[in-house]
């Protein structure tokens, strides 16, 4: 790989986004384009990045409405395959790489003459590894020469979007990441679709990505204005396991059983009754919709083809 487009997607977290960027013209491999999609944000980021609109090095787009995290990625991706390179780097604005995370994971991916995707081991503030963000990793796969010595790289099956990057063969081939899971599972599903292809994916621990906002919201503990966000982490969750199952009487028995576990986790909750139906109903909704989700895969190639 040669020429790598970052891609930043960000939703009022202006200091946080300040941050990322600072650390993105620290890296020590170049980067050819910095795309930042702006959730219609309402903080001041979109007032801060007009100053980057005589920068060539960078693209801002504003969407008009908040389209997700999984919008923004998809349009992203979209934009940074379109304007042609080799691979696009995707996190979100409170992702924090190391100078070197770039340069390492170019390195730890060029061992592979067919790779889809290579990510980072991604640490706390107290640079603890992030259990949120552990990639689903399996056997060594090679060595590679880092500054510090040699450093092994790992076949793995599914990474967040965290400090990923992926190869626009890989994003020709296979499509973009599904818009329409909003938030929650786009990049599950989408790391899985690339490594069901046959290409490989890789796992490179000497890459890495400080993730400020290392722990998210379970459902005993999330505000209660959030509910809203678990019906989509019950619906997309249940298209992945949809994927997976052979037999639609097996998938139902899983589905169900996801139910019931949340319910259980749900039940914890000390702030009432009315609360506890809230999210309930949050997530038989999202339950009863993903038996009918049938998200389209939406595909792209590069301005060199």
């Amino acid at each position: 790989m040669q020429k790598i487009n970052t891609l930043v997607v960000t939703y009022n977290r202006l200091s946080l986004l300040k941050e990322n960027l600072s650390a993105l013209e620290a890296q020590t491999y170049p980067i050819a384009r910095i795309l930042i999609i702006d959730n219609c944000s309402t903080d001041g980021t979109a007032e801060y990045l007009k100053q980057f609109e005589s920068n060539s090095k960078y693209m801002v787009i504003r969407t008009e409405k908040n389209i997700g995290g999984a919008g923004g990625f998809s349009l992203g991706l979209r934009r940074s395959v379109e304007l042609g390179c080799d691979g696009t780097w995707l996190m979100d604005d409170d992702t924090i790489p190391t100078p070197t995370a770039l340069e390492e994971l170019v390195s730890g991916g060029n061992l592979s003459d067919n790779l889809g995707f290579c990510c980072s081991c991604v640490v706390n503030t107290a640079g603890d590894s992030n259990t949120l963000n552990k990639p689903h990793f399996q056997d060594v796969f090679k060595s590679h020469t880092t500054a510090q010595g040699k450093s092994d790289v790992y076949r793995c099956t599914g990474c967040t979007f965290v400090s990923a990057l992926f190869t626009t063969a890989a994003v020709e081939k296979l499509g973009l990441p599904i818009k329409d899971f909003f938030i929650w599972g786009d990049d599950i599903e989408y790391t899985l679709r690339i490594s069901k292809s046959g290409m490989e994916c890789l796992y490179v621990p000497s890459s890495v990505a400080v993730h400020k906002s290392s722990t998210s919201p379970t459902i005993e503990t999330a505000p209660v204005e959030s509910a809203w966000r678990f019906y989509y982490l019950m619906r997309n969750t249940s298209y992945i396991v949809r994927l997976r199952k052979r037999f639609l009487l097996t998938y139902y028995i899983a589905v169900l059983n996801k139910y019931r576990r949340f319910v259980r986790h749900l039940n914890r909750r000390t702030d009432g009754p009315e609360v506890r139906a809230r999210f309930a109903k949050e997530l038989r909704r999202g339950m009863r919709d993903a038996f009918t989700f049938n998200p389209k895969i939406e595909f792209v190639q590069s301005a060199e083809h």
